[in-house]
C-alpha cells in the first residue's frame, strides 16, 4: 500500500490535468455523478474490473420515467497510488458519462480530475473540476440546464485549496472501503466536497445571474440494519441537488467489502430515484407519491 511520500507532487504541467469535484447537475445526473461509485476494486496492483449498474427515475409523480443501464470500469494501482474510474450508461432519453482520476495523499485517496456529461430528456449538463495540488487551487467549470424551464446555470470559478481533506464521492467510497476515512468520536464520517453555490431555498428552476463554487461539509453516519445485518446510512442530498429536501434524506446500503450496492431517494415534485450496483435491475414504485428511502 503506497503512502503519500511515494507520490510526487504534480508539476505545473500536471497541475493542468489534475482536479476533481462534485456538484448538483439536475435530477438523475447528480446521482450518477458520484453515487454510482460502487465499483469493486481489483486485488492485483494496477488491475481493472468492470461492474454493471442500473438506475430508474420516476419524475413528476410517475409522469416521466427513465431507465439507464451501464458499467463502472475502474483501475486502482495501489503501488503507484493512483486510480481511474469511468462510469457510462445509456437508456431511452438518457445518457451519462463520468471520468474520474485520483491519487493517494497523506494516507487517503484524493480526487484528481473529474469530468461528467448528462443528457436527460434533452436537457444537458456538463461539469469539469480540477485540483491543482502544487498551486493549492480548485478550478470549477459547469453548465447545467434546469429540467422544467430549461434555464441555464453556468459556473466558472477558482477556489483556494484549504488545509482540510476534500473528497468527491468516488474518493470517499475508496476511503471508506479501505478504512482510510477515520470516524469522529461519535462515529460520524466527515469530509468536504466541492459544489455549485446555492441558496438554501433554491427551487428546481431558480436561476441566479452569476454562480460561484463552494466547499461544504458532508457527513455520513453508517449503522447496521437490525433486520438485514447490512450497513447503511442516510445522508443529506441537499448538499448536491436543489430537488432534494432535508426532511427526505437519501439512503445508501453497503454490501461486501463496504461498497455501495443500493441507493434510493425521494425528491421534490413526486420524483424518486433508485440505483442498484452489481445486482438486479433497479425498480421504482409510484402510487400517488414517490417511494421513500428504505
Amino acid at each position: 500500500m503506497a503512502d503519500d511520500a511515494s507520490i510526487a507532487e504534480p508539476t505545473e504541467s500536471e497541475g493542468a490535468r489534475v482536479g476533481a469535484g462534485l456538484t448538483r447537475r439536475g435530477v438523475l445526473g447528480l446521482f450518477l455523478a458520484g453515487l454510482l461509485a460502487g465499483w469493486r476494486t481489483a486485488d492485483a496492483e494496477g488491475a481493472g474490473r468492470s461492474e454493471p449498474f442500473s438506475a430508474r427515475t420516476a419524475l413528476l409523480y410517475g409522469l416521466l420515467r427513465f431507465d439507464c443501464v451501464g458499467r463502472i470500469d475502474e483501475v486502482v494501482d495501489q503501488a503507484a497510488g493512483r486510480y481511474q474510474v469511468t462510469i457510462a450508461g445509456q437508456g431511452a432519453e438518457i445518457t451519462t458519462r463520468i471520468e474520474s482520476e485520483g491519487l493517494l495523499r497523506d494516507g487517503r485517496w484524493a480526487p484528481a480530475r473529474t469530468t461528467s456529461r448528462f443528457v436527460v430528456y434533452g436537457r444537458e449538463s456538463r461539469t469539469e473540476v480540477r485540483y491543482d495540488y502544487a498551486r493549492r487551487t480548485i478550478d470549477f467549470h459547469g453548465k447545467a440546464e434546469t429540467f422544467l424551464m430549461r434555464r441555464l446555470r453556468v459556473v466558472d470559478d477558482q477556489l483556494p485549496l484549504g488545509d482540510g481533506h476534500v473528497d468527491d464521492v468516488i474518493s470517499a467510497t475508496l476511503n471508506y472501503s479501505e478504512r482510510r476515512w477515520t470516524p469522529d468520536p461519535d462515529g460520524s464520517l466527515r469530509t468536504l466536497i466541492v459544489r455549485r453555490s446555492r441558496r438554501p431555498d433554491e427551487g428546481p428552476d431558480d436561476v441566479e445571474k452569476a454562480y460561484r463554487a463552494e466547499v461544504v461539509p458532508f457527513v455520513l453516519r453508517v449503522q447496521p440494519d437490525p433486520q438485514t445485518g447490512k450497513f447503511g446510512a442516510a445522508f443529506d442530498l441537499t448538499r448536491f441537488s436543489s430537488w432534494a429536501r432535508e426532511s427526505e434524506p437519501a439512503r445508501i446500503v453497503f454490501g461486501p467489502e463496504r461498497r455501495p450496492e443500493a441507493i434510493s431517494a425521494s425528491l421534490m415534485l413526486g420524483t424518486s430515484i433508485t440505483i442498484r450496483i452489481g445486482g438486479a435491475p433497479a425498480t421504482t414504485r409510484t402510487v400517488g407519491r414517490p417511494d421513500r428511502p428504505a
